[in-house]
């Protein structure tokens, strides 16, 4: 579709002498004289005052004025809130977290969408992929995806509301970070309701066994009280998931096969730790002082979701403790029992 031309001055003046010299004038005689569709002729003398009072100056003037106009980012002049953002950038802070630090501080202030913006379209010293923990260097609107079913498991669809609501805290959402060539990888969890999450490491690969040994570490950190529920993608890491049910007396959840997205929350947590261990890291290398340090930045980060308060704030307002990777793995004999998946 060919770009909307803005009427002319000359093509003004034409419309006025066209209604002085008659009033009543057809649209339709006049768009023949500028080479305009008479809708055009109809809206331009409706907007400036109409037939009586048109006045090709004024319209001219008032046109010009409401032209859409290209804006300058916010941040692409040197102030202190480019500065603040910069200095939050380059601390691997989120957007949505730097505008809440700068709301804290008082004075003036941007949104995180100004943020993103300005990274995109070049305004501030740093490229996307360099400060985003997303790292791509355009931005992307979300893709359709189709969940389909299989029986046989503890579906999200039968997840009780107050599970699905974050009513309350203790409901978990566990998920695995790759590594190089798929040989090695890190458990991440977060918790629903707060937000809180932890990184396991997994020095021994990522099969069944020893997933399972790392769920026992995370587990056994838990107050009682907060061991609710689990959530989990289909992959057979959680083969051994009826050993927590056993254990802890877990309810555990599968969201369907190919729909992560069913599992928002640990997503979006995934999405932050890629930032510290892209693709392609050895994560067998990967020590629990690393980890504990990546999950202990994202915990004490001010969240929108929770009112701009940190995840940690919450997990421990709700009783909960903080939680760690292990140095050494418990001496446990791992005993499978129930079905795999």
């Amino acid at each position: 579709m060919p770009a909307r031309k803005e009427l002319s001055r000359f093509q003004r003046d034409v419309i006025e002498d066209a209604l002085t010299e008659d009033a009543a004038t057809p649209w339709a005689v006049i768009a023949r004289r500028i080479d305009v569709h008479p809708t055009t002729v109809m809206r331009e003398v409706t907007r400036h005052h109409g037939r009586a009072g048109y006045s090709p100056a004024a319209a001219q003037h008032e046109a010009e004025a409401s032209r859409a106009r290209p804006r300058g980012s916010v941040l692409g002049e040197l102030s202190e809130q480019r500065a603040a953002v910069i200095v939050g950038l380059t601390a691997k802070q989120s957007p949505a977290a730097i505008a809440a630090d700068l709301r804290a501080a008082g004075g003036e202030t941007v949104c995180a969408e100004t943020v993103y913006q300005a990274l995109y379209r070049g305004c501030l010293p740093m490229k996307p992929r360099e400060c985003l923990r997303t790292r791509r260097p355009r931005r992307r609107g979300r893709q359709a995806r189709h969940p389909n079913r299989r029986a046989g498991l503890p579906n999200i669809d039968d997840r009780p509301a107050p599970v699905n609501d974050r009513a309350a805290p203790g409901h978990f959402e566990l998920d695995l970070v790759i590594g190089k060539n798929n040989q090695s990888g890190v458990l991440t969890a977060i918790e629903r309701r707060t937000r809180y999450g932890a990184i396991i490491t997994l020095p021994d690969g990522y099969r069944a066994e020893a997933v399972l040994a790392a769920m026992y570490e995370l587990f056994d950190q838990i107050p009682l009280h907060l061991l609710g529920s689990v959530t989990f993608d289909q992959g057979s890491e959680w083969a051994d998931w009826s050993c927590l049910v056993e254990h802890y007396g877990l309810a555990v959840w599968f969201c369907d096969p190919h729909s992560p997205w069913q599992r928002g929350g640990i997503e979006n947590y995934n999405g932050h730790v890629r930032y510290w261990f892209p693709r392609g890291t050895n994560l067998a290398s990967v020590t629990p002082t690393e980890a504990d340090r990546v999950a202990t930045f994202l915990n004490t980060q001010r969240r929108r979701s929770l009112g701009w308060a940190s995840a940690e704030q919450h997990w421990l307002a709700a009783g909960g403790v903080p939680l760690a990777a292990p140095a050494a793995r418990p001496t446990r004999d791992l005993v499978v029992i129930g079905a795999r998946p």
